[in-house]
């Protein structure tokens, strides 16, 4: 294997390897956004009938292919807020996670075009105009 491709894949596996001890940390976490919406309440002689309405914080999440929104109460706001950004970054880190190892697939199949390339090297019956591929 390449000394310079096979450095790269160490490198990535490295990050992927912190990446993976920090995705099994057992946390607290909520699947969903958390963020204010205003609602009028009806009433003509309300101040908010001129205006965006009444602030309420809700949730919103996705379960078996419908969407739900739930009120969620004042003593917990922080605390949901902290929740869904736990989420948030759970899930960048997978993305992270997914992005270096289909980095080290890419090294990996360089590495295996190089290493075809040279095997065939001098053997006139395994060059096979316009294929890359050994014919099996």
């Amino acid at each position: 294997m390449s000394t310079q491709i096979l450095k790269k894949i160490q490198d990535k596996d490295k990050k992927r390897q912190e990446l993976l001890s920090q995705l099994v940390l057992e946390r607290k976490m909520v699947k969903g956004s958390f963020c204010q919406i205003f609602v009028k309440c009806g009433s003509k002689k309300c101040w908010c009938y001129s205006v965006k309405g009444h602030p309420h914080k809700r949730m919103s999440l996705h379960e078996n292919g419908k969407n739900y929104t739930r009120a969620v109460p004042v003593e917990d706001h922080e605390w949901m807020k902290e929740m869904t950004e736990s989420y948030r970054k759970y899930r960048l880190m997978r993305r992270q996670m997914n992005k270096l190892e289909n980095e080290i697939k890419r090294l990996l199949d360089q590495q295996e075009e190089k290493s075809l390339k040279r095997t065939k090297k001098g053997k006139a019956y395994l060059e096979i105009p316009g294929v890359s591929e050994p014919i099996c």
